[in-house]
């Protein structure tokens, strides 16, 4: 059985599974190509423009899609969360290397240290595969609440194939880790029982990566 990293008496995935692959964790999107061409996509989804907005990126693992935001977008206000210290502590040493003032917190997607209505986009990247059932809805209840009203969630995760027989990485995530709610097309349902309205379903991207955004 593998044995994963205890915080606060729960217990997550890394961002590239074992903790000994974090520090290449964006080589390796990068290769199998989730890399800068993925990352352009799911800023595409999002609603943003110049303007003081509050985003929060729920998983942002070593913060290269925050920092490219921060960089199109310099006037946002941009936080992210993880649950890994050690993923987190790459985040801000590279924000801080190149002089971009981003506002990271190790924190569970389930348990968001922020208040009520606070952001007016939400998105999570590739995070949501990785958590069992009952902490998938949990998770987006706690978004929904920390979106201000009319505020919108982006979800970029994978979806239910059309080829299941051509889906490995579907299929690794039902094997290794906690997709089978992904496979089996259950996240739009999920998206609307956390309190979500006018749920679509805007595009997709390869390796069956769905991109879903919900309003509150």
């Amino acid at each position: 059985m593998k044995k994963e990293r205890t915080t606060k008496r729960k217990t997550f995935i890394p961002a590239a599974r074992f903790h000994i692959l974090t520090s290449l964790y964006d080589l390796g999107c990068s290769v199998v190509g989730l890399g800068k061409r993925y990352r352009q996509e799911v800023i595409n989804y999002l609603p943003l423009s110049n303007q003081p907005l509050r985003i929060l990126d729920t998983g942002c693992g070593p913060g290269r899609m925050t920092r490219e935001i921060k960089k199109k977008y310099p006037e946002v206000q941009i936080s992210g969360i993880d649950a890994d210290p050690s993923i987190l502590s790459i985040a801000k040493r590279k924000a801080k290397r190149e002089g971009l003032s981003i506002d990271y917190q190790q924190a569970f997607i389930q348990q968001l240290p922020f208040p009520t209505g606070t952001f007016d986009v939400v998105y999570s990247s590739l995070v949501v595969h990785h958590l069992p059932t009952k902490i998938k809805i949990k998770a987006m209840k706690e978004i929904k609440r920390v979106l201000k009203t009319g505020g919108i969630f982006l979800l970029a995760d994978f979806g239910k194939p059309q080829q299941t027989w051509f889906s490995p990485f579907s299929w690794f995530t039902v094997l290794f880790e906690e997709g089978r709610d992904n496979y089996l097309g259950k996240i739009p349902e999920m998206i609307k029982q956390a309190g979500f309205r006018e749920i679509q379903k805007v595009g997709e991207y390869r390796y069956n990566v769905h991109f879903l955004i919900g309003k509150k």
